[in-house]
């Protein structure tokens, strides 16, 4: 659940409906990964087609409910805040926000007799909560401050190798059963190529 709670921090919204119902929707480029986090919640709704995507609306006012008490809010995207989250769910959790907002790129860089290179970054419309992303993994997953950068319409939280190598092992060194397998190869490529 806390891998879920992350990635609904990244891809989800509530969203309160003029006919009285709450709900969550929560959206991803990827129909088999909406399918086994439905399958996590045990829930029965569809996953329908969006523009850009595939949907899963889950109409339940306590999730709703339970959900604002955890951090989350309507219209998050400028003023969501970091959550607080347990120590022993924050690897978890930080994989599903990852798996939501997050990237990962490797590339031979010319200037440096083309090594091999890797970046993972982090993005959020929220500075209060890419700065306590930036805060919660020095603290808890060892990571450097990595560098802040203003986008046109979001912050980017980045980090460099030895940060990049850090972050996976810490994502993907617990049992875990959900993640973006996509993502996760990314990683485990570069390793290969070094």
């Amino acid at each position: 659940m806390a891998y879920i709670l992350g990635f609904i921090f990244a891809d989800g919204c509530l969203v309160k409906h003029k006919n009285g119902y709450h709900g969550l929707d929560i959206t991803s480029k990827d129909t088999k990964h909406l399918v086994l986090i439905k399958q996590q919640l045990k829930a029965e709704h569809k996953i329908g087609k969006k523009e850009r995507g595939y949907r899963i609306q889950i109409r339940n006012r306590q999730i709703y409910s339970d959900l604002i008490r955890l951090g989350l809010t309507p219209r998050k995207s400028k003023r969501i805040r970091f959550p607080k989250i347990p120590k022993g769910y924050f690897a978890h959790f930080i994989r599903g926000l990852f798996d939501g907002d997050g990237s990962v790129f490797i590339w031979k860089e010319p200037r440096w007799r083309h090594t091999w290179q890797i970046r993972t970054t982090f993005c959020s419309g929220s500075l209060e909560f890419i700065k306590g992303l930036r805060r919660e993994l020095f603290k808890n997953a060892g990571l450097s401050e990595g560098y802040l950068r203003r986008g046109s319409r979001v912050m980017e939280l980045g980090y460099a190798i030895a940060d990049s190598l850090s972050l996976y092992r810490f994502m993907y060194n617990r049992y875990f059963n959900l993640y973006l397998e996509r993502k996760k190869k990314v990683f485990e490529l570069f390793l290969d190529y070094r």
